[in-house]
């Protein structure tokens, strides 16, 4: 296994959390990992959760508090889960074309757990993906290798966001459930840049792996007019994502506020990365929170539901995309 943490990181990592201060640990594709302790400098991590869910996003090294602090979840049964998609979609078939993401929780416990290693093995296995590693007093430790980029900005005005939707078995032919998924997630986008009246080029989708399971991803590429005012607009437009929430969007918040029983807190938000003008944002999917006093950790993995699903079988999709965060988190 490559050594991608260095010693140093390490290091400063194990003082912060002694400290039970913020930090953040992030590597981006083809990139060595960084270490963001502070707001100060031309370097800027910042973490919104699902929702702003008790600020618009937390800047590593500010000052800003979370009111409570959050604790580990209890784990989704299956039959709970089951018996709840069997209702969504009977309720979806009503609608016509819609969607709603459900994500359900996967707990255990290792106190011998060492989350740098498990961090170093994860972001192995995913080179392509972003992987990120923060602690927010309160919230805990969150691990994850995300896919998904929800906005990039590159000087001076070139903005990038994709959609990335449909999960199916590495190597797998794709149905028509996964590809009316992405199309909904991908007519979405389209419809917020022609509402906001960008010019964009649209190439996809295609087929882009992730560990032992693919999806599907469409990509948006195009110019920003009056960058300074627009790329955070344009970013608080997209998130939550169709990918992450549903559609319509309004309908699918309520869904799920409705039918999960667990706080998203981190899983769904985004962690973007700043040097100077330029910026990337990814949505926080595949992630684990872990408490390192009690050694508990939550897996949290959804999927999208549409009047086409089979519960048993989005079941087992949530399983595959669990798989590789579980493995790490045994070791």
């Amino acid at each position: 296994m490559t050594q991608l943490i260095k010693n140093s990181i390490r290091s400063r990592v194990i003082r912060s959390l002694e400290k039970g201060c913020a930090f953040a640990v992030y590597r981006l594709p083809g990139k060595a990992p960084h270490y963001v302790d502070t707001c100060d400098g031309d370097e800027q991590v910042s973490v919104t959760p699902w929702l702003g869910l008790y600020a618009d996003r937390h800047i590593i090294g500010s000052q800003a508090q979370v009111p409570e602090a959050y604790t580990i979840p209890y784990a989704t049964r299956k039959s709970t889960y089951i018996n709840r998609l069997e209702n969504l979609i009977g309720e979806l078939r009503g609608r016509g074309i819609a969607k709603t993401v459900i994500s359900r929780v996967i707990t255990g416990k290792n106190t011998n757990l060492d989350i740098l290693d498990a961090a170093e093995r994860l972001w192995n296995a995913l080179p392509d993906s972003m992987g990120y590693l923060f602690h927010i007093p309160g919230m805990n430790i969150w691990l994850g290798a995300t896919p998904e980029k929800l906005l990039t900005i590159t000087p001076p005005d070139l903005f990038a966001t994709e959609a990335l939707a449909g999960t199916m078995p590495a190597g797998s032919r794709w149905n028509v459930k996964n590809y009316e998924e992405q199309t909904m997630v991908a007519g979405f986008i389209e419809d917020v840049l022609v509402t906001a009246g960008y010019k964009f080029n649209e190439i996809g989708p295609k087929t882009v792996r992730y560990g032992d399971i693919q999806h599907l991803c469409t990509a948006f590429t195009g110019h920003i007019p009056d960058l300074a005012d627009k790329a955070g607009a344009l970013r608080d437009i997209l998130a939550p994502t169709p990918a992450l929430s549903g559609l319509p969007r309004h309908m699918a918040l309520h869904d799920i506020a409705r039918i999960e029983n667990h706080p998203r807190l981190c899983y769904g938000g985004y962690i973007t990365v700043k040097h100077g003008d330029a910026e990337a944002s990814y949505v926080t999917i595949r992630c684990v929170q872990y408490d390192a006093h009690t050694g508990r950790w939550a897996v949290y993995v959804g999927g999208g539901i549409t009047p086409k699903s089979d519960p048993e079988a989005e079941w087992l999709e949530t399983e595959a995309k669990a798989s590789l965060l579980l493995s790490v988190l045994s070791d």
